[in-house]
Formats: structure tokens, sequence, C-alpha cells
């Protein structure tokens, strides 16, 4: 009789796991999201924590001027009315500008081709530089200015971003958006 017992006991044990292992394991919340590095300033933001999935290299604009200096001097010339002595100090000889049509401007003298015509086709009433807005690689500037045709009175008012590339102290690409009014 003991061995039966002991046979019983062993099934029993046996669909007992069975049991266990077909019920869904459960991990800790905590688990499943990424360490925190305990080195968080205190009062400022968290700690970047350590991910997974992240490239092992960090972007950067390389050697030279940062996108955060050529982004302030951009804005401080722009509103002391000098936004040529940013293409002089800072854009790249092979740099590309895009219109929001899609049009490329090649190099320097493309970009100076395109300023010559738009300063001889418009007047500028009034003009604003707005950031800085810095990322890993570039720099975002929001511009808003009030222009008319040359020759009429009527008056309109722009709003624009250029999204500028950088690369070893130069800009490189510079791309602007301008506000789109539905009907584009």
């Amino acid at each position: 009789m003991a061995k039966k017992n002991s046979k019983a006991s062993k099934a029993d044990s046996k669909s007992k796991s069975k049991v266990k292992s077909k019920a869904p394991k459960s991990a800790p919340a905590e688990a499943s999201a990424p360490a925190v590095d305990a080195g968080a300033p205190a009062g400022g933001p968290p700690a970047m924590p350590k991910f997974k999935n992240v490239a092992k290299k960090r972007l950067s604009t390389g050697k030279g001027a940062t996108a955060s200096e050529i982004g302030h001097s951009l804005v401080t010339l722009f509103n002391q009315g000098k936004a040529d002595e940013v293409e002089r100090l800072w854009h790249h000889k092979k740099i590309e500008s895009i219109e929001g049509d899609g049009t490329v401007f090649l190099g320097r003298k493309g970009i100076a081709e395109k300023n010559a015509w738009w300063y001889g086709a418009f007047e500028i009433h009034s003009a604003k530089a707005v950031g800085p807005f810095v990322g890993a690689t570039g720099f975002t500037v929001q511009f808003t200015m009030e222009i008319s045709p040359r020759g009429t009175d009527q008056r309109m008012a722009s709003t624009e971003v250029g999204v500028y590339t950088v690369s070893k102290g130069k800009i490189v690409r510079e791309e602007f958006m301008g506000m789109c009014d539905g009907h584009g």
C-alpha cells in the first residue's frame, strides 16, 4: 500500500508541476523598464536611462564651432540686420540651401544668387529670429517677417523655420519650411 501512495504522490507532483508551467510567467514591473543612472543631479532633469537599443556612437557636429555657437551667432546677427555676415562666417563653400518648394541652391554662389533675387523682389519692414533650438547635428531658428513685394503697398506676414545642419564648424545644409495655409 505504501507503494501505491508513493506512485500517487509522484503523479500528483507531476500534475502540479504541469499546472505551474501552464500559468503565465509575470515579470516584476521594474524589470521591464531600463535601468536609470543613479548619478542624476539633484533638482535637475532625471539622468538618461541605459537603453538596450541605442547606437554606440553619439552624433555630433565634429571639430570647430558648435551648433549652439553658430546658431546663437546667426540669431544675433539676423536680429541686428547683419544676416549676410552669417554666410561669410559659417556657411561651408559647398552648402546646400533648400527652399520650401524643393528648389536647391548649391554653394555660396547659389545662396548669393537667391538672396540677390529675394532682396530685390521684397522690402522688409520688420524681421525677427527666435532660437536657436539646438540638437546633436544642428539647430533650428524661427523667422517672422513683415514684407511687401517691391513697388507695392501689399504687406504680408511671413513665418518660417530654418533647419541647419552643422559639420566641422560650418553650416553644410539649410532648409526653410514655411507655414502651410492648407492650399498647398
